[in-house]
């Protein structure tokens, strides 16, 4: 696809300076016509205006005139007059805008006769540019010679003979390449939208490849670690049936009872898996209603601390808790505040490699909002992972820890009832830090 994209880039410059090149050309061959129809007629223009001078001062018969205006006529080609005396700088001008107003041209331009003999221009945009003697039609003006550039002049002779020519008519366009260009603005900037858009979308399906690859993998990893959740208990059950049923246990009132004990609370642990699934199907749909009620905050995190405390000492591991928050009453649904806030305990003692220090604290950060801190002295996160914490069924990699059990749905579902609550959730972590996991939620406004 990137070569296609490439190939199409280049196809469109081709197509875009081919057309600029043909209509360079297109503008040339016109300005050339032009150019020399203005020559043809300054050519008559000046040699009828001469001989028509002399025919009316001439005196006599009609014969001696003929005579005489042969004679005139093979003396100007013989001697011919100076550029200046057959060429009207008025009519130049009133010729050459003419022909370019013909031709449907809003170019600037500049316009100058050179005499070939005096070497230097007599002639500049309608006006003299030399001082030729006391000649009343000169004038002190100068020409620049940048105005005529060779890429952008064209030129053609005049009043050509077999002596040559003694002037040449300079045409200059100082802006030719920038007008041809902007007269092909419209399809570059077009063709630069689409192969713009184009790349875009080769960037966004490479983004969702990548992305559908990692969710796969992650989806994988669900699968294969359900799996393993719940072959644990099967099997536990099934070996507790099989035991039961035993000639030896059969006729014992307390194995019984401890073997179903045993598939009891097996059983119950499936559920609570399959519990897991199921609500984060419901939160995906948005099946769900909050009950919501005036709490205070502080009593949920000691009712979760209270709840974990066990699992965190069993490991020679302690919970902090610094509950600086001066106004601590949120509107919420208790019982999904609280799986809030012991997924995250849970968390913390999960990935903390050995003996845990988890510290939860709270504070007012305005008037409006209160800020819960869980904090762990764990093994922490990549930038990667911290991306991709809260997405369903990933998983932190825990390198050498082998012991941290659950289908990754924990942080998704505290991301989401966070959210329900109007509330925001952040991640601070470095990998061999620790992490620490910012609640903020909105106070209760009596």
């Amino acid at each position: 696809m990137a070569i296609g994209l490439l190939g199409t880039a280049i196809i469109q410059w081709y197509w875009i300076n081919w057309s600029v090149q043909l209509k360079e050309e297109q503008f040339e061959k016109a300005i050339k016509e032009a150019l020399k129809r203005v020559a043809s007629q300054i050519e008559d223009k000046g040699d009828y205006l001469e001989i028509t001078e002399q025919y009316i001062a001439l005196k006599g018969t009609w014969e001696q005139r003929r005579l005489l205006l042969e004679h005139i006529d093979r003396e100007n080609r013989i001697h011919p007059k100076s550029l200046d005396k057959r060429i009207d700088p008025k009519n130049l001008d009133y010729l050459i805008k003419q022909e370019l107003k013909d031709i449907d041209h809003s170019m600037k331009f500049s316009y100058g006769v050179y005499d070939v003999m005096m070497k230097s221009f007599i002639i500049y945009n309608g006006n003299f540019v030399v001082t030729m003697g006391e000649n009343d039609k000169s004038s002190a003006a100068e020409i620049d010679p940048k105005k005529f550039p060779k890429e952008s002049t064209y030129e053609v002779e005049l009043f050509n003979s077999i002596a040559g020519a003694p002037g040449i008519l300079k045409l200059s366009f100082p802006t030719k390449q920038k007008w041809l260009w902007k007269s092909v603005w419209p399809i570059l900037i077009l063709s630069i939208l689409l192969c713009t858009l184009i790349l875009a979308c080769f960037s966004y399906v490479i983004y969702v490849v990548f992305r559908q690859k990692k969710l796969s993998e992650i989806k994988n990893d669900f699968v294969n670690n359900m799996t393993h959740e719940f072959k644990t208990p099967i099997a536990t059950i099934s070996l507790a049936s099989d035991s039961i049923l035993s000639p030896m246990i059969i006729n014992s009132p307390d194995k019984i009872k401890r073997f179903a004990d045993i598939i009891k609370q097996e059983n119950r642990r499936m559920l609570s898996q399959v519990e897991k699934v199921l609500q984060m199907a419901l939160l995906d749909k948005h099946d769900f209603q909050l009950s919501l009620k005036t709490i205070d905050i502080h009593e949920i995190i000691r009712q979760a601390v209270n709840n974990i405390n066990l699992q965190v000492t069993q490991r020679n591991g302690i919970i902090d808790m610094d509950l600086n928050a001066n106004h601590s009453l949120v509107n919420a649904d208790q019982t999904h505040l609280t799986n809030i806030i012991y997924n995250l305990l849970d968390n913390a003692n999960k990935y903390s490699p050995e003996e845990p220090h988890i510290q939860i604290s709270t504070r007012n950060t305005n008037n409006m909002n209160i800020e819960i801190s869980v904090k762990d002295n764990g093994i922490g996160m990549t930038k990667e992972s911290q991306k991709l914490i809260f997405e369903k069924f990933y998983r932190v990699p825990t390198g050498n820890i082998h012991n941290v059990k659950g289908f990754g749905l924990g942080l998704s579902y505290v991301k989401a009832m966070t959210l329900a609550h109007n509330g925001k959730i952040r991640v601070i972590s470095e990998l061999g830090q620790g992490t620490t996991f910012i609640l903020d939620l909105p106070l209760h406004i009596s």
